[in-house]
């Protein structure tokens, strides 16, 4: 696990699995990959690293979870396998303190897959993965997912869970606690949004899919955007800021600072 504070704010990630990916997954080139030069962290055998985890936000009473396990329905979630990675990662979230029933809201970015943020019961039924979590996800990303020319992963899990009275669509701007907003960006799909937690003058920005992998960062991926331009801007812009940069696909640690040419991991 790594653990920061930021102000008043606990941020916790809990890691399901840490894999290394072919370049090609996340948009890249083995050459940019070696020509990165990125910290062992991020890259080991000139193959980006990523993970399949879950951070978790504690700020007053509120847990919230953000992106668990997103984009690797294929692995996670198949037919054959969905129960078996569910109750292991309930599993994983309750010896780290976090039983899924504790979690007071539950934010999805985006739509890329539905994650853990579902649950498949015996009949095979999709219910919220966190019983007692709205999801949480931006209603400019819920109206944009109808008008795609494609049907993006987890489709149907959401119709299921939307119909279930599970997810709530938000503002562009939604304050989930005085110290945690989630923030439209869109670019990587309609309604894209980050989460920013900030308190006691420290801040911590959850990117989303915004960077599948830290070398992305100042860097665009046309193959992976709705709006390539728009992408890179809030990807500029996120830089810029003086805060932790967390990725809900990042290995561990899974955060860093940027230092003006590439992102440094924090120490855990």
């Amino acid at each position: 696990m790594t653990t920061l504070r930021i102000g008043d704010s606990t941020l916790t990630r809990v890691s399901y699995a840490e894999v290394e990916v072919e370049p090609g997954q996340v948009g890249l080139t083995t050459e940019e990959v070696v020509g990165a030069g990125a910290p062992t962290e991020w890259v080991t055998n000139d193959k980006p690293r990523a993970s399949a985890s879950a951070w978790i936000i504690e700020h007053d009473d509120a847990r919230i979870v953000v992106d668990p396990a997103g984009a690797v329905d294929a692995i996670l979630r198949n037919d054959n396998d969905a129960a078996a990675h569910q109750q292991a990662f309930a599993a994983l979230l309750h010896a780290a303190g976090y039983p899924r029933e504790g979690i007071t809201h539950a934010v999805a970015t985006h739509l890329d897959g539905v994650g853990m943020l579902a649950w498949r019961d015996d009949e095979g039924a999709w219910k919220p993965f966190f019983p007692n979590a709205p999801i949480l996800m931006t209603q400019t990303e819920l109206d944009g997912i109808d008008h795609l020319p494609f049907e993006p992963p987890g489709r149907k899990v959401l119709a299921e869970l939307q119909a279930d009275g599970a997810v709530r669509g938000v503002a562009d701007h939604e304050s989930i606690t005085s110290a945690v907003s989630l923030e439209f960006t869109g670019g990587h799909s309609p309604g894209h949004a980050i989460v920013r937690i900030r308190s006691g003058g420290e801040q911590a920005i959850m990117v989303g899919h915004l960077a599948l992998t830290p070398l992305h960062l100042g860097r665009v991926d046309p193959d992976g955007n709705v709006n390539a331009e728009r992408a890179m801007a809030a990807r500029r812009a996120l830089v810029a800021e003086d805060a932790i940069l967390i990725g809900p696909l990042w290995p561990a640690p899974g955060a860093g600072r940027w230092n003006g040419s590439e992102l440094v991991p924090i120490s855990a």
